[in-house]
């Protein structure tokens, strides 16, 4: 099989399961499925990360990451159903930091203990911190809509500029990510934008105006491909191809979701700052 019909199938089928999540959380008016979700695919992404800076010199502490940025995701979660919880949340990364600091002193000595600090509290906020404001994204009206909004936006502009760069794609976007093309960004900027004007038609669907749809599909659309040169910035650093061999065709759950990572926390400030309430 071709790689491009498994991730056809793939895609779909991981597209399918997601859907499944969001119509489950629609019928019981919850957020537990995406919640849990965002958790274990955070842990998941972040496991990925720890992974590929390891085969550069650095020493990451995985479990610890982890657990931390389990508890970054879960303090944003909590803390939209308790409003005085929002102070401590916003303290959690500080006794984390010391935390890491502490395990370094007594298990690693002082040796690297910079870099090794840093490139774990930089994956807790790359991956869990940007990927938890998924769950303020679904306290807003219409959020499980909106959630969809932002994947199909971020992940069909995605998959338009692959296929289109691939036939037509002539010039290189960036001397860090060859594969991709200036001519696939446009069209991925394209179909992102054609993507909500289409969604916004749909009555279920239609949560914003036109013209703030529109710049909203072209941000988030770009946002998307700035997440995606994000991660291949790192791989490129660290001399990888792929931040696993997990998902056949595809590498690894933080190959899927990087461009999400960026379009998500994007598509919350947009939302935020145009005052969105229905």
């Amino acid at each position: 099989m071709s790689v491009l019909k498994t991730r056809i199938i793939l895609g779909t089928a991981m597209l399918l399961a997601f859907c499944s999540i969001i119509y489950i959380d629609y019928i019981f008016d919850s957020d537990l499925g995406i919640g849990i979700l965002g958790i274990l695919a955070g842990g998941r992404c972040l496991f990925e990360f720890y992974n590929i800076v390891e085969k550069n010199g650095f020493t990451p502490f995985k479990v610890s990451g982890v657990v931390g940025g389990a508890v970054i995701f879960l303090g944003t979660w909590i803390s939209l159903y308790h409003v005085g919880l929002k102070p401590i949340c916003y303290c959690i990364l500080f006794p984390i930091v010391f935390g890491l600091f502490f395990v370094q002193a007594i298990k690693r000595g002082i040796e690297g203990t910079i870099k090794n600090v840093s490139v774990t509290v930089f994956g807790i906020i790359y991956i869990c911190f940007f990927l938890s404001f998924i769950m303020p994204i679904r306290q807003m009206p219409n959020g499980l809509s909106l959630i969809l909004i932002v994947l199909l936006l971020t992940k069909g502009g995605d998959i338009g500029g692959y296929l289109f760069g691939r036939k037509f794609g002539r010039h290189k976007f960036s001397s860090f990510s060859p594969n991709k093309t200036v001519e696939g960004a446009l069209f991925a900027l394209f179909s992102s934008m054609m993507i909500a004007i289409g969604l916004n038609a749909i009555p279920g669907m239609r949560v914003l105006p036109v013209y703030i749809i529109i710049p909203f599909g072209l941000l988030v659309g770009a946002s998307g491909i700035i997440g995606d040169l994000l991660e291949s910035i790192i791989k490129r650093d660290m001399a990888v191809k792929d931040s696993s061999s997990a998902i056949p065709a595809f590498g690894g759950l933080l190959d899927i979701l990087d461009s999400l990572l960026i379009s998500i926390p994007v598509a919350y400030f947009f939302l935020i700052i145009i005052k969105y309430s229905s």
